[in-house]
Formats: structure tokens, sequence, C-alpha cells
């Protein structure tokens, strides 16, 4: 009976200290910044498609809304030209143009080839077979539109065919190209092909070095500038050259434009989301700052309770031990201690927390000094309770609010600390935070470059910021009601 009594008080004392939290100000703010962050931590999934390593439009591309304004003038977006790449149904085919001539169309069959495909996630493929004893040349094309100003950051095809037919004596010449019009044709893929019976060439054909091949190489302009240079209609398709009786089967045929804007916050430096790895940065700088502040403020609180009761030689030990703490540079120490253990984020949250108690412990020593000197602590010595009674029933009680207070002014400076080691290099590799961010921007060298890559560069910042106030203010918040001295008269 006594234990529910004690349960009921605990949970009517934890709501009346939430409803004077939310009649704060600071805390109101504090609490609607920290949820917002941790929806973000959490919703991962749900706020964003992509992985925190995807590579979804061009590099160093601006937040998408610069559009709206004179400076994004010259801006693009992603244009995917070919809608089922894959042909993973027979009216995909539909949406190519065939050109041949009549000699060579009459000799061709051209078909949908259900389950002859290069990989699994494929239904079909398109079928030529080519019946004409002499050469016959077939185009397949689309003809898309180029709406935007400003060319692409760079574009990629990709293309898988099977041979059936050739040889050496009797080769299938293949030629990947772009049609710009006005006889500005741009080849991607120009070869005689004499392999046999196996799909060729690899799944991806990447466009980015082709400087030499459509000729821009040495025109100090890449492959995107030179091709899509206006706005207007461009035709981008495949030629097929037989030279006998021969069959070619394709698949996998898509041609995809990385533009210069992207999303709500752009991309970095390797084409990857920036709000994706903003989004999913919340999840482990949360996790570091919350465990390294726990970690800490729980040593803190088991020594300075300790030496602060106990006394004489267990608290002179440990106030000389935490002296010892103080004096050692805190950043050159972690340093040297990841290095040593691993950047492992594990280690990192271990360490943090190990070098962040003792400002704490003195404060709990200080407090507790005076707390052991009162009546009430004296009336339990009298009526023989114990030291660990006396601790965790009457001592503890009386400093729980500063431990609450505390704990929220620890965690910004544990994530701060986070940021700095991964700023150093000294952080997790295998893991995305904030912290992690700033260290690609410094190893691309965005805050050197101009114009700089603010829309990379300021969203990590302002997260950091914007958590660490979060936390901040209600650590502040809560001083203000459990101290005396600082609550305002109503």
């Amino acid at each position: 009976m006594v234990s529910r009594q004690g349960a009921a008080f605990q949970v009517k004392r934890a709501s009346g200290t939430l409803k004077i939290l939310v009649k704060n100000k600071m805390a109101v703010v504090g609490l609607l910044l920290l949820f917002g962050f941790v929806f973000l931590a959490l919703g991962g999934s749900l706020l964003t498609p992509y992985d925190s390593n995807q590579q979804v439009s061009g590099v160093m591309a601006q937040p998408d809304w610069v559009m709206n304004f004179p400076d994004g003038y010259y801006l693009s977006r992603n244009i995917v030209v070919v809608n089922d790449p894959l042909f993973n149904s027979p009216s995909s085919i539909q949406a190519w143009t065939v050109t041949a001539s009549p000699s060579t169309l009459s000799s061709l069959q051209l078909s949908y080839a259900s389950g002859l495909v290069p990989t699994s996630n494929s239904k079909g493929s398109v079928q030529m077979v080519y019946n004409g004893a002499g050469p016959g040349t077939v185009k397949l094309s689309q003809t898309f539109q180029y709406p935007y100003h400003g060319p692409p950051r760079a574009f990629s095809s990709a293309i898988k065919y099977l041979l059936s037919g050739a040889s050496q004596a009797q080769p299938v010449h293949i030629r990947l190209f772009i049609d710009a019009g006005a006889g500005r044709v741009f080849n991607i893929l120009n070869v005689n092909d004499t392999q046999d019976g196996q799909w060729l060439p690899p799944p991806s054909v990447s466009l980015d070095n082709v400087a030499t091949a459509i000729g821009s190489g040495g025109t100090g302009f890449n492959p995107s500038e030179l091709i899509f240079s206006a706005r207007q209609a461009y035709s981008y398709g495949v030629e097929v050259t037989f030279y006998g009786p021969q069959q070619i089967n394709i698949d996998n045929l898509q041609l995809k434009l990385f533009g210069t804007a992207w999303g709500l916050m752009g991309t970095d430096y390797a084409g990857d989301d920036v709000f994706t790895q903003v989004v999913y940065g919340a999840r482990i700088s949360l996790l570091v700052g919350l465990l390294s502040a726990g970690i800490g403020i729980g040593l803190g609180l088991v020594i300075g309770l300790l030496a602060g009761f106990l006394g004489r030689l267990i608290d002179e030990v440990l106030m000389r031990f935490t002296d010892m703490m103080l004096v050692i540079p805190g950043l050159p120490l972690l340093i040297v201690l990841v290095a040593v253990l691993g950047a492992n984020i594990w280690n990192l949250i271990i360490i943090i927390g190990f070098l962040g108690w003792m400002g704490f412990a003195r404060v709990v020593r200080s407090q507790v000094l005076t707390l052991r000197e009162r009546p009430f602590v004296e009336a339990a010595r009298a009526a023989g309770a114990g030291p660990g009674r006396i601790i965790t029933r009457h001592i503890f009680p009386n400093i729980v609010s500063l431990t609450y207070v505390n704990l929220a002014l620890t965690v910004p400076a544990a994530i701060l600390a986070e940021s700095a080691l991964a700023f150093l290099g000294l952080s997790d590799p295998t893991v995305n935070s904030w912290g992690h961010m700033f260290e690609n921007i410094q190893i691309s060298g965005s805050l050197s470059r101009f114009p700089p890559a603010w829309w990379w560069v300021l969203p990590p910042g302002f997260s950091i910021a914007l958590v660490s106030l979060s936390f901040v203010l209600i650590g502040y918040a809560l001083d203000e009601i459990f101290n005396p001295r600082l609550r305002k008269r109503r």
C-alpha cells in the first residue's frame, strides 16, 4: 500500500512539474525545438526516400527554391528521358521511334522478348532480328524537350545488349547518340562489337568522362555544357548496323540529366541530398549528446555524493583526482583517446561521457556538504539509518533538480565535442552525423570555393545551434522552476 501511494505521489509530482514547465515560455520553445529534432531522428524514412549516401542530382546543386530568384535563372532540374528503360511491358516499345530505309524495314522483325533479360529486375527486352543479306541500319530513338536556360551538371547513359550472329567477319555496329539538331550529333558509344551470346557492355555507361568522344576535350567545357547549350528538342537513342543475318536484344536503355538545382537543401560534393544527411544526422548527434551527457552526469553525481557525504580520505582522494582531470586540456585528451581506442561511435560516446563529469561532481559535492548538516539528516542518523539510505532517501531527492538542469545543459557540449572530433577527421566514418557533414565540407574545400556552398554549410551548423538552444532553454527553465531565487512572482 505504501509503494502504491509513493508511486502515485511521484506521478502527481511529475505531472505538476510538467504543468509548470509548459507555462514557461523558454521551456515551450525549447520543447518544440527538441520535439522537432526528435521527429527528424525517428521519422527519417517518412521524411525522405533516399539514403544519406545516394546520388540524387548533380554535384553541388543548389536548393530547388533558388530558381524562383534571379540568381537561379541558369539553374536546371533533373530530367529522366526514358520512363521504362527496362522494357517491363510490351507497350514500352511504343515510346520509341524506329527509323530505317524501306529495304532494311522489309528485312527487319522488331518485337518484345519477354524473359530475355540481363538482370532479374527486368521483365523483357526489345528484340531486332535482321534477315537481309547486305548491310542494314536501324535507329531506335526518343525525342525530349530541354526547357532550362542553363545546362545540367552532368548526365549519364545506360545500355545493355545481347548479340546473336556477330563475328569478326560480320560485326554489329552499335552507336549510342544524342542528336541536338542542325547536324550536331554527339556519339556516346560508337563501336563494332563481335562478342556473341552475352549481355554487353557493363550496365552503366558513364558520360562524365566522354569529353574526347564528343569533341569537348581541351575546350574547357564539360560535355553537359557543350551538348545542352540551348532550350530545344533533343533526340536520344541507339543506332544498330547489321552486316548480315543477325539479332540484337536491347535492355536498360536510359538517359538521365543531373541538374544544378535539387530539393529543399541542395546536394553536396558527391550529389547526395543534404536534407537527407541532416535528417539522418539528427539520430547520431542526439544519440551522442544524450548518452554522453547521461554518462557524465551519472559519474559526476556518484562521485559528488560519495565525496560530499563520506568526507575525509574518500573526499580528499576523489577531489584531487577531479582536480587533476579538470586541469588536463579536454580536446587534446579526446583526440589522443580516440586515436588510441579507435573512432567507433560507441567509443566516442564513452570517451566524451567519461571526460564530462568533473564540473558537475564539484557542484554536487558542494550541495551535499550543506545538506549533510541539516536537521533531517541528523534525525535520520539518530534513527539508525545507514549512509546508503541517507544518500538515496534524504540527500539525492534534494539535489535531483540540479541533476535535471545540468543534464539539459550538458547535452549541447557533448554534441559540440562530437562535431569537433568529426571536423578533425576523428569521428566514425561509417555513420552520418552533423559533425561528419562538416568533415566532408572541409575535405571538399567548399568553405574556400567561390561562391561558397552555403546550402551545404548552413544546415548542419543551424541544426547544431538549434538543438543546443533547445536544451539550453529547457535547462534554464528547469533552473528557474527548481530554484526559488529565480522563480518569478506571478
